[in-house]
């Protein structure tokens, strides 16, 4: 409630600030997708806490589908990757940290080929945060083209799934990790 209840948090979000009944409803709808998604089609939140205190300080998403098990508008080897912090946790690394984990996992985890995210324009520190985890444009909306009703211009961000270089001689290939984030005080839990 801290976070999406705040006009600084929501600013760049699909939504405005959320009362308490409006976030129990997001929270309960969040947690459905999770529970209904399955081994093609998915759509997962994650409680984004600082490691030290397990304070929540924001929270991410990751999904292929609105409504899974039903197949989503983007390929069933895509994902899709949305986070929101508090506005106190801005500016400290742990927005680049958990997105990201959340990234990693979607490679790892689920074998995604490609990554999505989408940005307003104006939200420079998010499309700087994706920039610096190797993400790129992949397409522009005009403010007239914006859905949810904010009005602003959007950048399409992607990421493709790192080639598995060759190993030595056998021929086997060898998973390649993402490095250590420099400040490891976030992670991401999933909400089931």
């Amino acid at each position: 409630m801290r976070f999406r209840s705040d006009p600084v948090a929501t600013q760049y979000l699909s939504h405005e600030p959320l009362g308490p009944e409006e976030n129990i409803a997001r929270l309960v709808r969040v947690v459905g997708a999770a529970e209904a998604s399955g081994v093609d089609w998915f759509n997962f939140g994650w409680a984004i806490e600082l490691r030290e205190t397990g304070e929540v300080i924001g929270d991410g998403r990751t999904w292929n589908s609105e409504e899974p098990p039903a197949p989503g508008k983007i390929p069933a080897d895509c994902g899709s990757l949305g986070y929101v912090l508090h506005p106190d946790h801005h500016g400290r690394g742990l927005g680049r940290e958990a997105a990201g984990a959340l990234v990693n996992w979607l490679f790892e985890e689920r074998g995604t080929q490609t990554v999505f995210a989408g940005v307003y324009e104006p939200n420079l520190p998010s499309r700087r945060l994706l920039a610096g985890l190797g993400f790129r444009q992949d397409r522009h909306f005009s403010a007239s083209q914006d859905t949810t009703g904010k009005k602003l211009p959007s950048r399409r961000y992607r990421l493709d799934r790192p080639s598995l270089p060759a190993g030595p001689r056998t021929g086997r290939s060898a998973v390649p990790r993402q490095p250590a984030m420099d400040m490891p005080s976030a992670h991401a839990q999933e909400w089931t």
